[in-house]
């Protein structure tokens, strides 16, 4: 009930499981999530972290995936 409501005035979605993944650097974990970070919501209701848009393409969060082509940070 909480998400559908959310979901329809706009203000994001919650997630099930805000913690960051394990997959990610321990740096990351331990900061957590960031503006400009890009991703999707597993199937567990985690944010599963793709890339950062503010962080250069070299940056640690970006190794188990890489960027898209032609990436540049904002």
């Amino acid at each position: 009930v909480y998400a559908k409501h959310l979901q329809h005035a706009d203000y994001g979605y919650p997630l099930r499981m805000p913690e960051p993944m394990s997959t990610l650097p321990q740096n990351y974990q331990d900061s957590g999530l960031q503006i400009g970070d890009v991703g999707i919501v597993d199937s567990k209701g985690q944010f599963d972290v793709l890339f950062n848009i503010c962080k250069r393409s070299d940056n640690a969060l970006h190794d188990p995936r890489g960027v898209p082509e032609n990436f540049q940070p904002v």
